[in-house]
């Protein structure tokens, strides 16, 4: 089992509602709604990752003749992560 850590948050009493019924229609726990979206927010940090999802799906599906090239030319400019500031 993944150790776990518990946090404390205030959120808006009506936010809070729409959690609670939403996770209740999904048979889901409080913990597990919120470490999900937590994570998923997490990843849409990610230094360009709408542009990256982006040129991905303009990869899968050009406009037309030369698109594909252009994306990948594109993709290929991009430099390597760094968990560096």
């Amino acid at each position: 089992m993944a150790s776990t850590a518990k946090i404390a948050v205030s959120v808006p009493t009506a936010t809070l509602g729409r959690l609670e019924r939403a996770r209740q229609a999904l048979h889901r726990s409080r913990s597990a709604i919120v470490s999900e979206a937590i994570e998923r927010w997490l990843e849409d940090q990610q230094p360009g990752a709408d542009d990256q999802r982006y040129v991905e799906g303009y990869l899968r599906h050009p406009e037309g003749t030369g698109a594909s090239k252009i994306a990948a030319a594109v993709v290929a400019s991009w430099e390597p992560w760094s968990d560096e500031a």
